[in-house]
């Protein structure tokens, strides 16, 4: 491929490849997308030719109907954090299943609505928790909203106005998100069993864990360290470390394709990975 030109992966449904003139704002682009793309969306009048990238055959059109949003550089990340990662993003079907389920991510801004027998200082730690939160990760926006009507995120114990009907058959303190057709996050309930929280200290822990595992759906580790958010195992003194805000900071990463399966997200690093080490380095993610 000329070397003018640079290479940009995006994810939708399906692959596609763009090739950029050297200006940064990608003004003058051309649009690839493979055959099988092609054949399911373009006539064949729509071609304008065609280049090969390794064992590829790529067709240039004028415009892609899919083609909305930012490219953001793909984020790399050594095959090490990559399997870390994996343990957590990802949530099965089964036990035995190949594949997993898609990755669940926060798009919108979370407004969190306290019922009113949180006790203050509870309230007052997490959100401390919180800001601690939005300052490891820019694309999240946590805020507490005193109208209920404005919230998307109800936390509440299990004797006060119980928000979710699905929460009330729990017999232990849980939380249910619901999300869209693109995996993107948009309501959150927590129902903490009040019997259950002998002290505020227990209270507060117990929503802090729990908030952090609804921010992704995350599956908890056996493998991480008790005091880690990430891990199953129970703990009083929970910490953010530091490799908790970066399997944080890469979920949220918008250099990497959102609303993936396992199955796919291994896929896409490897094509990529390979476009690297062919020399392609200017790479580029669009989720929409």
């Amino acid at each position: 491929m000329n070397k003018r030109f640079k290479v940009l992966f995006l994810l939708f449904s399906f692959l596609f490849v763009f090739g950029f003139s050297q200006n940064p704002k990608f003004k003058n682009k051309k649009i690839y997308v493979s055959k099988e793309n092609f054949k399911r969306k373009f006539e064949a009048s729509d071609s304008l030719g065609n280049i090969i990238i390794g064992k590829d055959t790529l067709i240039e059109v004028l415009s892609h109907p899919d083609l909305k949003g930012i490219p953001v550089r793909y984020e790399y990340k050594d095959s090490t954090f990559l399997e870390e990662y994996k343990k957590v993003a990802f949530q099965l079907y089964h036990k035995d299943s190949a594949d997993t389920k898609t990755m669940k991510y926060w798009k919108t801004p979370i407004k969190i609505y306290f019922s009113e027998g949180m006790d203050k200082k509870v309230i007052k730690n997490i959100m401390s928790f919180t800001k601690e939160i939005e300052g490891a990760v820019d694309s999240l926006n946590i805020s507490r909203v005193k109208n209920i009507n404005e919230a998307n995120y109800f936390i509440y114990y299990d004797d006060d106005f119980q928000f979710s009907q699905k929460l009330e058959k729990y017999r232990k303190s849980d939380y249910s998100i619901y999300w869209n057709k693109k995996s993107q996050i948009y309501k959150g309930y927590m129902r903490i069993i009040r019997k259950r929280m002998f002290s505020n200290k227990l209270a507060q822990e117990k929503i802090k864990d729990l908030f952090f595992g609804s921010l992704g759906w995350f599956k908890r580790s056996h493998e991480l360290g008790c005091n880690s958010y990430f891990s199953n195992c129970y703990s009083e003194n929970k910490q953010m470390s530091e490799f908790d805000k970066q399997l944080l900071q890469y979920h949220y990463s918008y250099g990497i394709c959102k609303g993936t399966t396992k199955l796919s997200f291994e896929a896409q690093h490897k094509r990529h990975k390979k476009s690297l080490k062919d020399g392609r380095t200017d790479i580029y993610i669009i989720n929409n």
